[in-house]
């Protein structure tokens, strides 16, 4: 059966003094140099590459989808074949790290003892990956599967590995601790020992996020309004990684005025 290719991201996250690429075109690809150059321009020299930075035909799927705790060997060997050659462009372009998703809602297992097994030899692959191309990996917590969605779990199991360290996206991690009916500040706690790189959006729930995606920081969001926590976010995880590297995982076409505000926000909690 043929499967409808779907169309690439083509994203750009800005991060402070880095950027973040993800999900690229071929013609994107070939213009990688271009666009690292303007980034670098803007003062964000250092760079890292969400997998897949490029999908090649064999993955006709979103670039979000992932099959590492899928229970058909075929599919997860596919996501590790895209996530390899993911980790050989971030070697050959110098990218200071790879980020990957672990976790996929849809086609996760559903039972509680496969999917912490499957984590478990998934993130052993991913750390031998790292080795082997010499490239940091920080896998991306979620908590939409039902069989492994915990975050104390979730950072032991990539915490087992020095070549691997958790990428907290707090606006995943708010949609998955209000799914759950958790404290947010909690998973973000029990995350950030093991905790690396941080992705920055905001939301007010999952209504609001069907309609705005990823909506752009400001310091306007209270959260006494319902907004995520940005500033306890960011606390707790620079207590224990105060070189935590920031991603504003929300693609602009023009750094206006607006934005630049939630930047300089959270420049200047960081700076505090």
């Amino acid at each position: 059966m043929s499967i409808n290719r779907e169309k690439e991201a083509s994203l750009i996250h800005r991060g402070l003094g880095r950027v973040e690429f993800f999900d690229f075109t071929a013609q994107q690809m070939g213009d990688l140099q271009g666009a690292l150059d303007s980034m670098a321009a803007e003062g964000r020299g250092r760079f890292s590459f969400h997998n897949p930075i490029h999908r090649p035909a064999y993955f006709p799927y979103s670039g979000v989808t992932c099959f590492f705790l899928n229970e058909d060997r075929e599919k997860r060997e596919l996501s590790f074949r895209l996530l390899e050659r993911s980790m050989e462009l971030a070697k050959e372009w110098g990218a200071q790290y790879m980020v990957s998703h672990l976790t996929f809602g849809p086609t996760d297992s559903k039972d509680a003892e496969t999917a912490e097994g499957l984590a478990a030899k998934a993130c052993m692959r991913m750390a031998e990956l790292s080795r082997v191309y010499a490239v940091p990996l920080d896998v991306e917590f979620a908590a939409y599967t039902d069989s492994f969605n915990r975050a104390a779990l979730f950072a032991e199991t990539v915490g087992k590995h020095p070549e691997l360290g958790v990428c907290i996206d707090a606006g995943h991690a708010f949609l998955g601790a209000l799914k759950r009916g958790r404290d947010y500040l909690d998973d973000i706690a029990a995350l950030a020992p093991a905790a690396r790189s941080l992705h920055l959006w905001n939301s007010l729930g999952p209504e609001h996020t069907k309609q705005n995606h990823h909506t752009p920081l400001h310091p306007c969001q209270d959260p006494k309004d319902g907004w995520i926590d940005i500033e306890g976010t960011l606390k707790l995880v620079r207590q224990e990684n105060p070189r935590l590297n920031v991603i504003f995982e929300y693609p602009v076409k023009e750094v206006t005025a607006e934005i630049q505000e939630g930047y300089d926000w959270v420049a200047g909690i960081i700076s505090q």
